[in-house]
């Protein structure tokens, strides 16, 4: 009768995963619904095995001093586990990071399946209506919320014209949406040039490709790149 109970908090482990794993199903994320319900059902049986197991073996005389069995360690060993799993998820182009968001579902669910799993229902359920409401009512937030842009420029001066280039720059600083860093400068080899590299950061709607063109414009500037 006590298995039974205890697949009871794997059925309300698996519920509540495949609730986040059909959020992401829904967006088209490459960890859907089976995934989730996977990780969730499966953290959960961890743990259950791990209660039903501390049951059965004895707790006192000689067995219970050589053998301790300590729950956060259990834990902590799914976690670290799952965590592998969702950085398979994550992938890098250039400055574009994708899959940051459901590698975290995935470590979340993980952590619901262990809270179902130790009976912590109330927990479990109120943890995963709130990591619903982050994946659904927080992503249209964030889509409110300019992001930052980041841009790479690099001009290439006659190093008469470099005082001249600098001011124009960095007095781009003026606008606070705007930051400006020069991250180095190099020597163009068979050439009397300098390269200086900008790295610029802005949010909101900035006409970047005008500040560039005026930055071209200025005379001593025979090139200019910007990414």
């Amino acid at each position: 009768m006590e298995e039974w109970t205890l697949l009871i908090r794997v059925l309300v482990a698996a519920a509540l995963a495949g609730v986040i794993g059909a959020e992401r199903e829904l967006h088209g994320r490459p960890a859907g619904l089976r995934t989730h319900l996977l990780v969730g059902t499966g953290a959960a049986l961890v743990m259950v095995t791990f209660a039903l197991t501390a049951r059965i073996l004895p707790s006192d005389g000689v067995w219970g001093q050589l053998v301790r069995i300590d729950p956060g360690r259990l834990a902590a060993g799914i976690i670290t586990g799952i965590g592998f799993l969702g950085a398979g998820t994550i992938m890098r182009t250039g400055d574009w990071v994708f899959g940051l968001t459901t590698a975290a579902s995935i470590w979340f669910v993980g952590a619901l399946g262990i809270a179902a799993g130790e009976g912590l229902y109330v927990l479990a359920t109120g943890g995963m209506l709130i990591g619903l409401i982050v994946l659904t009512v927080m992503d249209r937030l964030e889509q409110r919320i300019p992001s930052a842009v980041r841009h790479e420029l690099v001009v290439e001066i006659d190093p008469q014209a470099q005082e001249e280039v600098l001011t124009a720059v960095y007095r781009l600083r003026s606008d606070k949406t705007m930051r400006v860093r020069l991250t180095g400068w190099e020597v163009k080899d068979g050439k009397d040039l300098v390269a200086l590299h900008f790295r610029i950061r802005h949010r909101g709607s900035v006409e970047i490709a005008g500040i560039a063109s005026t930055i071209a414009a200025i005379d001593g500037v025979s090139g200019l790149r910007l990414d």
